[in-house]
């Protein structure tokens, strides 16, 4: 399974995303250079889309809850203690979703804004730095992300924002 990416740009680290079949959208997560299984993804089945992010040794770091039938979207990442870490939100009747809000527990506002058909976004936080940026490949018939992440972002909860994004794309 070589992957052939090259290195994340300077203050961010690499990611790949890989699907795995089955239900409820699950993602193992390697590291480029070494192909080591670093995280999962773990997507759960059900009316509201939900899913935990767990270490390599099992252990859930953070959990995904979301409302993508009601007006606006809505989707909450948790903590394993339960606190809320950041809420991801859309425009009341706004159609085209190229952009989502990201409020993050801090207060501080991030926004996701992408192509929609391409599948590649950018989180850029109030100041307008890029934090993580998100580029989809196919690979035959499962796909994959490569997700760059600023030193400074907790990885999990990245992937957990990440995730979110892919179930709010899917079911527009």
């Amino acid at each position: 399974m070589a992957f052939s990416i090259p290195p994340a740009p300077p203050g961010f680290a690499r990611f790949v995303m890989k699907s795995k079949f089955g239900a409820g959208r699950d993602f193992r997560v390697f590291d480029p250079q070494t192909e080591e299984e670093l995280f999962l993804v773990d997507g759960k089945v059900g009316t509201r889309p939900k899913a935990e992010v767990q270490a390599a040794d099992g252990t859930v770091l953070y959990q995904v809850r979301g409302k993508l039938f009601g007006i606006p979207k809505r989707m909450d990442v948790t903590d394993m203690d339960g606190n809320q870490y950041a809420h991801l939100h859309a425009q009341a009747f706004k159609f085209v979703k190229d952009k989502i809000d990201v409020t993050l527990a801090s207060g501080e506002e991030w926004l996701l804004e992408g192509d929609v058909i391409e599948k590649n976004y950018t989180v850029n936080d109030s100041t307008g730095r890029h934090v993580i940026q998100i580029t989809q490949k196919w690979i035959q018939v499962r796909d994959q992300y490569v997700v760059d992440i600023a030193d400074d972002v907790e990885p999990a909860a990245a992937l957990a924002l990440v995730w979110s994004i892919d179930r709010w794309v899917e079911r527009d």
